[in-house]
């Protein structure tokens, strides 16, 4: 896509080159140069058309009947009433959907509505022309309601043949336009009151139901507030873990103590206090009293006496007795065979209370310490069961703490909207106030101005119409660009409209030091140019249709060739309508058909009409000439002068007319291509691209004729310069004499 400042090449957009808008600027001097050209030739057409068409407005304006306009204006503003109130503030505002829009816009809409404009037809009496009531899209079609920029007012105008009808108009729809504003904003306050009425019922309920759900959660998960609850249970947990820390550690000491104690004493706690009750029993006491006495006597007497002494005997099986009565003792008390120390059963050992009573003391606070751990565990898993439901009841309550809050809001809410809307109700006031009233207008107008501007309008309209019809039906190629733009070959020269004493002969031989003269060596100059590396030795000239000069042009461009110093021949190859003889004024007896069908030598059917240039006309007219040009004489011909002559033109048929071209071109290096404005037509110039598309031979360029001499100007800006330089040297060409117009044969 492509603008006015930048170009897009599909690769992204870029600014347009300063050649790129030369180019841009001369196609619209060209478009408008050929626009110029078209009204030129049909100036006459189109003038009789606008003056008819200026003379039926002018005649339609007695016909108009005066009007009268009255106007009046509408200032929209904000309620000031809703403003100093608070109250309503946004109720009939006027505000735009969309951003680019302005409230005024659609303010217009409302004013040109139908109810409004009905009730201003009722309220007048408005009637048509025959006396029905005047229909609302009638009354529309004569407003005029526009917006008076960079302020809020629309100015409402009406037009009607009654002064008093078109004040009466504009004021009566103001009028009523406000009245219909108040109506509409008082309407939105009953609505919303009636609305907000049937929907508080329904809210107080929800608000009903909400705390109702509030209070059945609290009661039945023994809630007062879950975020004190929670904090007091993280701190419970904390001292749980803290005490049960403790615990275990003391449990973990007085359960190595009493290890220690068990493995030294190798009873158990039942067998420990059994044993402390049998060592605490009279009897026990008085056989380990006595046992005391015998191991005293036993010492003192072993001190004395052997082994085998009769006192120590009596002393030992004395021991002995004792021994197994306190043996019959423990086992009555304990219940079993202990093999016990007696040291733990005296009474008044000192390590017998230390170990027996603190082995019976550490295994009795062991078990209260595995007791109080057990019930800190057993509260730890109470306050951790809590702890993991406090989340959800959490979740729980907010849930329904925002439904009741919700709730509540919006009873409040409605509460106050109702307060607001039934104060709003009871304003009577608009956004709009008439600042100026329509009054009667005194002068009137016809709109003679506006008919005949209409007019000259249409009349510009119709002729344009007229002229590019006219230029529609005729499918001639009139100037040098439709030429250009038709064929496309390169441009070798432009030939100006000659008279037809100019066009007669031969102007290069007859007048060499004309401007005219000078353009064909600048056609040869531009060809040598075109084919500097490979330069055609053999060309060929045709043209669209006939009458388009080409043999006329061949004959001028050998003669500007030869003039040069090159050796040229010149074949008229239009074996039909042969036409060089007639140029060069000479006899046509022998020429090509002789030469071909062998009945006449080649240099002596030659004219040479001036030095350099040798001319074989066409010959006697026979028919079936094509056999000759597709002959292998014909080919034998065209090679011979090759070796002869610098330069070979061959003057063809025009293309769509016979085959001979098609033949001929086999023959030649490159065509040169004729033109004329003028005579062309579409068609012709479609169907001869086609024919030299199919010969597939280099079209050398193009040779435009017959251009008229105003076109030749603008074409060329050169060229007045060119005349003017030529023709300051005609006289010298006359008095140093003229080329010799005389031919003879070679």
């Amino acid at each position: 896509m492509t603008n006015n400042k930048y170009i897009n090449n599909g690769l992204g957009e870029y600014p347009p080159s300063k050649g790129q808008q030369e180019e841009s600027r001369e196609a619209i001097d060209i478009n408008f140069a050929s626009y110029l050209i078209k009204v030129k030739r049909r100036w006459k057409p189109a003038l009789i058309i606008f003056l008819l068409t200026l003379g039926a407005t002018a005649c339609m304006l007695p016909l108009l009947k005066k009007t009268y306009e009255a106007q009046g204006k509408l200032l929209f503003k904000q309620n000031r009433a809703s403003s100093l109130t608070g109250v309503g503030e946004d109720l009939g505002t006027l505000k735009p959907l969309l951003n680019n829009q302005t409230p005024l816009s659609t303010q217009i809409q409302v004013i040109t509505s139908d109810p409004v404009l009905l009730q201003t037809i009722e309220k007048l009496q408005l009637e048509d022309e025959e006396g029905n009531p005047l229909k609302a899209d009638i009354l529309e079609k004569k407003l005029d309601l526009k917006l008076i920029g960079g302020s809020d007012v629309i100015e409402i105008s009406y037009k009607d043949e009654d002064p008093a009808i078109s004040a009466a108009v504009v004021n009566t729809l103001m009028d009523v336009y406000i009245q219909e504003q108040i109506k509409g904003n008082q309407a939105e306050p009953a609505t919303a009151k009636e609305f907000i009425n049937k929907q508080l019922p329904q809210v107080e309920s929800s608000v009903a139901k909400a705390e109702s759900a509030l209070r059945r959660f609290k009661e039945a998960n023994n809630v007062v507030d879950l975020q004190k609850e929670a904090e007091s249970t993280v701190l419970q947990i904390a001292n749980l873990n803290r005490d049960i820390a403790g615990l275990a550690a003391q449990l973990q000491g007085t359960i190595a103590q009493s290890s220690t104690l068990q493995g030294q004493l190798g009873i158990n706690l039942q067998q420990a206090i059994a044993l402390n009750q049998v060592g605490n029993s009279p009897g026990v006491q008085s056989i380990l009293n006595e046992l005391g006495a015998v191991e005293a006597d036993l010492a003192r007497e072993r001190q004395r006496f052997q082994d085998q002494h009769p006192s120590i005997v009596s002393l030992e099986a004395k021991k002995a007795d004792l021994n197994s009565r306190l043996k019959q003792e423990i086992r009555r008390g304990v219940g079993q065979d202990l093999n016990v120390s007696q040291g733990l059963l005296k009474g008044n050992n000192n390590n017998r209370e230390n170990q027996l009573e603190q082995y019976i003391t550490i295994e009795i606070e062991k078990l209260n310490l595995q007791k109080q751990l057990a019930s800190l565990y057993q509260s730890q898993q109470v306050q951790l069961s809590r702890a993991r439901e406090l989340p959800r009841l959490e979740t729980e309550e907010q849930d329904l703490l925002r439904q009741v809050k919700a709730a509540q809001a919006t009873y409040e809410t409605l509460l106050g909207s109702l307060q607001e809307v039934q104060l709003a109700e009871n304003q009577q006031t608009a956004n709009a106030e008439i600042i100026e009233r329509a009054v009667l207008p005194e002068t009137g107008s016809s709109g003679g101005t506006i008919l005949l501007a209409s007019g000259v309008l249409l009349g510009l309209l119709l002729s344009n119409v007229s002229i590019f019809l006219l230029e529609m039906q005729d499918r001639t190629l009139r100037t040098v660009a439709e030429v250009k733009e038709k064929f496309p070959h390169k441009v070798l020269g432009v030939i100006p409209q000659e008279s037809e004493e100019q066009q007669a002969g031969v102007i290069v031989q007859r007048e060499p030091d004309s401007f005219t003269s000078e353009l064909y060596r600048m056609i040869q100059a531009n060809m040598k140019f075109m084919a500097a590396e490979n330069a055609p030795q053999v060309m060929l000239t045709t043209s669209s249709l006939p009458e388009e000069g080409k043999s006329t042009i061949t004959a001028n461009l050998a003669a500007a060739i030869a003039q040069l110093g090159r050796r040229v021949l010149l074949i008229d190859g239009d074996l039909r309508k042969p036409s060089q003889h007639h140029i060069w004024g000479l006899s046509n007896q022998f020429g090509v058909k002789d030469v071909v069908g062998k009945t006449q030598d080649f240099h002596t059917a030659l004219y040479q009409p001036m030095a350099k240039l040798d001319l074989l006309t066409a010959g006697s007219i026979q028919s079936n000439p094509l056999s000759f040009l597709d002959s292998p004489e014909m080919s034998s011909l065209i090679v011979r002068a090759r070796q002869e002559y610098d330069l070979i033109l061959i003057d063809a048929p025009p293309l769509p007319v016979t085959a001979d071209v098609l033949t001929l071109s086999k023959l030649v290096d490159g065509i040169l291509f004729i033109s004329r404005p003028g005579v062309v037509e579409r068609e012709s110039a479609e169907l001869a691209n086609e024919t030299l598309n199919n010969i597939n031979k280099q079209v050398i360029g193009m040779i435009i004729n017959g251009v008229k001499r105003k076109e030749f100007d603008n074409y060329s800006y050169t060229a007045k310069y060119g005349k003017r330089y030529f023709s300051k040297n005609n006289s010298i060409a006359e008095r140093n004499g003229n080329v010799s117009k005389s031919s003879t044969r070679v």
